[in-house]
């Protein structure tokens, strides 16, 4: 666990940020400072950026607490959540789990990613009457940030939500939760190095040197959380709980 840090525990789960937040909160706040004039006061551009860097990471923590909710409230034992910058990487009792409660926890996924996009956008919207565009331009930010993270989920590419849909249809297939899993893991491997190809050509060429940097940036992550529910099934990385069944990987 060296490549996350516990930071504290609900619903007896332990939640754990993973160490490519380092990275994500550099970059959006670097984005949005860039986005400002010269005339705007370089403490307040520097401010706005780590602001909207912070309010991302709170809203994709609450957003894994209320799918961690949601597990919980249907019976499914979680040992522990890694909060990446796209979702949430839960290490759940797999006797539990069933592919009825996976495909649940993908569509509400996917519908909190939509549901953060309008809270933000409808702020930015109704603030606009009362503030100026320097303080708004935060919201307009996350509101871009989480429509895109809803469009990058629908990717069948594990642990993304559509990864986690072509999860389900490869254990009814299948019948075996950890090949299901293997499959889908290595598939939402190919996906982040795909990404991160993309986002390498956009820097090479063309100008748009965020998006670039966002995509290549996302597709270290995915290739990382993919490994990570790759080490989760094999024998010697997978816990046994006393009491519980084997402990498998699922996304929130």
């Amino acid at each position: 666990m060296m490549s996350s840090v516990k930071i504290g525990r609900f619903f007896r789960t332990h939640i754990r940020i993973h160490y490519t937040w380092i990275l994500v909160l550099a970059v959006i706040s670097w984005a949005v400072s860039t986005q400002y004039s010269t005339e705007t006061a370089l403490l307040t551009r520097i401010g706005l950026g780590a602001a909207t860097s912070v309010l991302f990471l709170f809203a994709m923590f609450l957003r894994e607490i209320l799918l961690l909710s949601l597990a919980v409230s249907k019976g499914v034992v979680v040992q522990s959540v890694t909060i990446f910058a796209f979702g949430g990487l839960i290490q759940v009792d797999q006797d539990t789990t069933t592919p009825s409660h996976e495909l649940l926890l993908a569509v509400s996924g996917m519908l909190c990613n939509l549901f953060i996009t309008g809270i933000f956008y409808l702020l930015y919207v109704f603030l606009s009457q009362v503030m100026t565009e320097t303080f708004l331009l935060p919201l307009k930010w996350l509101a871009f940030l989480f429509i895109t993270l809803s469009a990058f989920h629908v990717i069948p590419g594990f642990p993304l939500e559509g990864g986690r849909m072509l999860h389900v249809i490869l254990w009814k297939v299948t019948g075996n939760f950890p090949r299901a899993t293997r499959i889908a893991s290595w598939i939402g491997w190919l996906v982040g190095f795909a990404t991160m190809i993309g986002g390498i050509l956009l820097l090479i060429f063309s100008v748009e040197l965020f998006t670039g940097v966002f995509l290549i940036g996302i597709g270290l992550i995915l290739q990382n959380a993919s490994r990570r529910s790759l080490k989760q099934i094999t024998p010697s990385a997978m816990p046994v709980p006393s009491g519980t069944g084997e402990a498998s990987p699922l996304q929130l």
